[in-house]
């Protein structure tokens, strides 16, 4: 991640994925899951890792593009479609709750340059 792509501070990133983290959770809890409340949910998704990792960023198609984890066919039944949609949330809560970590990482380490280039300034 460039830092100087961001269109946000990192902490309000981390802020973003985290309540976009909580939203699928709320999600899975209330199945059946509404074609609707997906698609919003995912296109909030995209806006936020744009505003996170610019438009260009890998990171966005992997994230709102990431399937579910269950087999899918031709005709399946609803139930199978919910089980995958749902398996598919997981996922990608799973690869939002990484970005966060290394959002963390990228802010520690931010400030661990800055405090090294105040001491050095002092010396």
């Amino acid at each position: 991640m460039d830092a100087g792509r961001l269109t946000i501070d990192i902490k309000t990133g981390i802020e973003l994925l985290q309540n976009q983290i909580e939203a699928g959770k709320q999600m899975l809890k209330n199945k059946p899951i509404r074609t609707k409340d997906l698609t919003a949910w995912n296109n909030k998704t995209r806006e936020y890792l744009i505003k996170i990792y610019g438009a260009g960023s890998p990171n966005i198609d992997t994230i709102v593009k990431a399937s579910g984890s269950t087999p899918v066919w031709m005709g399946m039944p609803q139930a199978v479609c919910e089980k995958f949609e749902a398996s598919s949330i997981e996922n990608k809560i799973q690869m939002l709750a990484t970005c966060v970590v290394s959002l963390k990482l990228k802010s520690d380490q931010l400030k661990m340059k800055k405090e090294e280039a105040q001491r050095s300034q002092q010396e």
